[in-house]
């Protein structure tokens, strides 16, 4: 396979990996992120139900397929260990920090057993996913996804050491999507990694842009974060503990996945949308940082705000994610456009 970023293959961490999907994993990760629950529930129905005339997959599934890839070798369809094997540099390894970037390489024992938190999250589409499964014979063929993921940074911190991965999204020849997520590894010392900085850039997520201080056009949407919702996002690939056990020391209970959490907001931005537009808009850009914790049982406020309004058939909007009982920023530095579209990403 020819992949179009092949020339950027410069860093030491690059991995080429794999993922296969279907309607089915398609309907999991939309149920996992509220779609048709009581707020929106007709208007979700074409990302959950197969038969739907409009049937489709949910802008942010995507970002579900870091966890999931794997080597073309391996074929595993069940439950993956956590870290996944994006997370690592080889077979022999299984931490998000590599041991070349670990002054003792004895210390990767220890960061298996330290938490790892989503600090941020970036997705960008350059083409539209190919609508393959348009078959007639009633079975939910798979569509393949090609991944090449690398780290970009690594940053030891007081906290803990800061990680920042890339991860580019291949369909056949096309480029369809590039992602960065950066990863806090709680607790690991700073006198014990080597820190890094690779030759690219890393998409910022430091707007200035808060719905704070735009009053047009502004939209509010209030979600209860169900008791089962961790579990039931897991099953699209993230399998970190700290989603059902917790961490030590803290009384709240399970954290809830922070691309969970976007992806509630990316609901709230399609709804701003649609309320706002009569046109038929798909998602082109997503980022935002997760500042403090969401968990379960939790209810939360988005607040969506349009930046422009259709200026060269595309709108910009900022969101921020707010815990409803204490008003507590949750996601901030939220970003979203949207571009008309003709057809929407269809399988």
């Amino acid at each position: 396979m020819i992949m179009t970023a092949s020339k950027r293959d410069d860093s030491p961490t690059t991995k080429h990996l794999v993922v296969n999907f279907t309607k089915r994993d398609l309907i999991l990760y939309a149920l996992g992120i509220g779609c048709c629950s009581k707020e929106y529930k007709g208007e979700e129905l074409r990302f959950v139900y197969e038969r739907h005339p409009s049937f489709q997959m949910f802008p942010t599934f995507l970002l579900t397929m870091y966890f999931a890839a794997e080597s073309k070798s391996k074929g595993h369809s069940g439950i993956r260990p956590f870290p996944p094997e994006s997370m690592s540099l080889s077979k022999n390894e299984s931490g998000i920090i590599p041991t070349m970037f670990l002054k003792n390489a004895n210390d990767v024992q220890e960061l298996k057993h330290l938490p790892i938190l989503h600090m941020s999250q970036s997705l960008v589409f350059h083409n539209e996913i190919l609508p393959l499964n348009t078959n007639t014979d009633g079975d939910d063929h798979p569509v393949t996804i090609d991944l090449q993921t690398r780290i970009l940074s690594i940053r030891p911190r007081s906290v803990g050491t800061f990680v920042t991965t890339e991860t580019t999204y291949y369909q056949e020849e096309s480029c369809i999507a590039t992602a960065q997520m950066t990863a806090l590894v709680f607790g690991l010392s700073p006198e014990k990694v080597v820190s890094w900085q690779g030759s690219d850039k890393i998409v910022p997520t430091n707007t200035n842009l808060t719905t704070k201080n735009i009053a047009t056009k502004k939209t509010m949407h209030e979600f209860n974060i169900p008791p089962n919702a961790a579990l039931l996002y897991r099953l699209s690939g993230d399998y970190n503990p700290i989603h059902v056990e917790g961490t030590d020391g803290d009384n709240h209970g399970p954290i809830l996945h922070g691309l969970c959490t976007m992806g509630y907001a990316a609901r709230a931005i399609l709804q701003h949308i649609k309320r706002f537009s009569k046109r038929d808009m798909r998602m082109t850009e997503i980022r935002c940082n997760f500042v403090k914790p969401v968990f379960i049982g939790d209810a939360i406020r988005v607040e969506v705000c349009c930046i422009n309004d259709g200026i060269d058939d595309h709108v910009s909007v900022c969101f921020c994610v707010y815990r409803s009982s204490s008003g507590e920023k949750l996601v901030d530095k939220g970003y979203a456009t949207l571009l008309q579209s003709k057809t929407a990403s269809r399988l």
